[in-house]
């Protein structure tokens, strides 16, 4: 495979488990529309690709299994810590809000403690189950790489990447304003 084959079309390692998941559903389907719209592809290699395609979706389903949680616990249980952080500072900044500043201070150090508490048992554990499925992920990909590349070429494996943003952290969808990725391949 070439220095800037599907090497260059890989995720950052700094990109969001979702933006993964994203990426990785991108080359999973692009690997099962090349098992069934690819007919250049033997019976052998076929077979091949629906392993390589087997492996990937497993892999794929245990980032998914950690990607949900995490989502979750941001878009529900941290938002509210941080909504309450927010109304302590506004309370600190607005003396006319109807406290008076020692007690407003006394609610935003409670406030972020709570914040910072909550975010040492809740998200470190959710995240440090993330960032283990990114790597068996990513780990799952090179191994498929390697194999497709030794088995069809590098150009192949280089065919399965989606075109990613500048930074390699999204998933390029050029036209589709309701994704967050939408920018210009790189």
């Amino acid at each position: 495979m070439s220095a800037d084959g599907a090497a260059g079309r890989r995720m950052s390692r700094g990109a969001s488990g979702l933006r993964h998941l994203r990426w990785a559903r991108e080359v999973l389907a692009t690997l099962e529309a090349h098992v069934e719209h690819n007919p250049a592809l033997s019976g052998a290699d076929r077979e091949a690709l629906q392993g390589e395609a087997s492996a990937l979706a497993a892999a794929v389903q245990a980032l998914s299994g950690a990607v949900k949680p995490y989502r979750d616990f941001l878009e529900r249980t941290r938002v509210r810590y941080r909504g309450r952080v927010r109304v302590a500072e506004y309370l600190v900044r607005e003396p006319d809000a109807g406290e008076a500043g020692g007690a407003a201070r006394a609610r935003l150090a409670e406030a972020e403690a709570e914040l910072a508490g909550m975010e040492q048992a809740q998200r470190q554990p959710l995240k440090a189950a993330l960032s283990a499925e990114i790597d068996r992920l990513r780990e799952a990909m090179a191994r498929m790489d390697a194999h497709l590349a030794g088995r069809l070429s590098g150009k192949f494996v280089e065919s399965l990447y989606p075109p990613l943003t500048d930074g390699a952290t999204r998933v390029a969808d050029d036209g589709d304003p309701d994704d967050d990725a939408t920018a210009s391949p790189r």
